[in-house]
């Protein structure tokens, strides 16, 4: 069964999703309408309806990356772990997606979810031969993606220049494709997410 990208109507805040997920969605909306409505919102972080959550984790060299420092750019947050196939399939993909659109605003933070940390995730990517750009961040105890109420993998949030969720995908996509890179070029040429 072909699915349809879903990158057309960036803006709408909409998940991307395939169609047998439908009823469990629907469930899963009931309870967080009913959440929602008994003040569960300030109770799940007081997060402002579509703003992007923020973290900080560290990159494979130690380092402290914060969404915070990617204000004013569209952002690519990409949960991945090393044994998920489709993970590893879509990885090329988003390195293409990614070069081609950098210098252009857009940033895209790679988010391991590997319980092993660091030693798992280099020795990966060793294995694969997969030469990144683009950063890779450890979160072995699984903080953003709770902050983002996800429970699998791979699913990738594009985030606003303004700091709103524009679209959330779940599973794998021909990030490289050029249908996507045309809707990244729209979404990156709009002023309405700034």
């Amino acid at each position: 069964m072909h699915y349809r990208i879903g990158l057309i109507g960036l803006g709408t805040g909409r998940l991307v999703r395939p169609p047998f997920m439908s009823l469990a969605i629907i469930g899963l909306t009931l309870v967080v309408f009913f959440f929602s409505a008994l003040g569960g919102e300030e109770a799940a972080g007081g997060a402002e309806p579509n703003r992007a959550p923020t973290f900080t984790l560290p990159n494979l060299q130690g380092q402290p990356v914060s969404l915070g420092e990617q204000k004013g750019k569209v952002v690519l947050l990409n949960f991945w772990a090393t044994w998920c196939k489709d993970c590893v399939s879509e990885m090329p993909e988003l390195e293409k997606l990614y070069q081609r659109f950098r210098s252009q605003g857009l940033s895209l933070l790679a988010i391991a979810l590997d319980k092993e940390g660091q030693p798992a995730v280099e020795a990966f990517l060793k294995n694969e031969h997969l030469s990144l750009s683009y950063p890779i961040l450890l979160d072995p105890a699984g903080l953003v993606p709770r902050s983002y109420r996800l429970s699998w993998v791979p699913v990738t949030i594009v985030i606003g220049r303004d700091g709103t969720i524009i679209e959330t995908v779940l599973g794998a996509r021909p990030w490289g494709s050029e249908e996507v890179m045309n809707s990244f070029e729209q979404v990156l040429n709009t002023r309405g997410n700034d």
